[in-house]
């Protein structure tokens, strides 16, 4: 099998906003309001074009078989915060979870810099991020972005 991962471009915005739709729809159902669901797919493609574009978020890209099957996304935090990175998103659709790609992904989003994330309360994500060093800090949060629901910082 073929995978492929590389820093994604302006051109990915509609692959990374389908990816991102499916992806929490197979991750998030359940979790998260289904209408904060429903209506992901409309925000990304809003979104992505200029977030690829603006460069402060560094995406990167995994094609599995010629296929876009996820992506990372991290960024430089500034002075004064906990860590010198954030993981701002790690997705890998389902049908191709396990194999390794996330790791590689992480691996290229973050390397082995210290880095913070955010993790939805009851997310298997958790569980992943702890295989890779990472550790809740104590801060807990309710994200209005997600409509009231509790997340949880992660360090390493």
């Amino acid at each position: 099998m073929s995978l492929g991962i590389r820093a994604a471009t302006v051109l990915d915005a509609e692959a990374l906003a389908r990816v991102h739709a499916k992806s929490w729809r197979e991750s998030f159902t359940g979790l998260l309001d289904e209408e904060l669901i429903a209506g992901k797919e409309q925000r990304m493609l809003e979104i992505y074009p200029e977030a690829l574009a603006d460069g402060a978020t560094t995406h990167w890209i995994a094609t599995w078989e010629g296929e876009t099957v996820g992506f990372a996304a991290a960024r430089a935090l500034g002075p004064g915060d906990v860590r010198p990175l954030e993981l701002t998103s790690l997705y890998i659709l389902a049908a191709v979870q396990r194999r390794g790609i996330g790791a590689r992904l992480l691996n290229y989003a973050i390397g082995t810099a210290p880095c913070l994330l955010w993790v939805l309360d009851g997310s298997a994500a958790e569980s992943f991020y702890r295989t890779h060093g990472f550790e809740r800090d104590g801060v807990s949060e309710q994200s209005e972005r997600l409509g009231g629901a509790l997340i949880h910082r992660m360090v390493r």
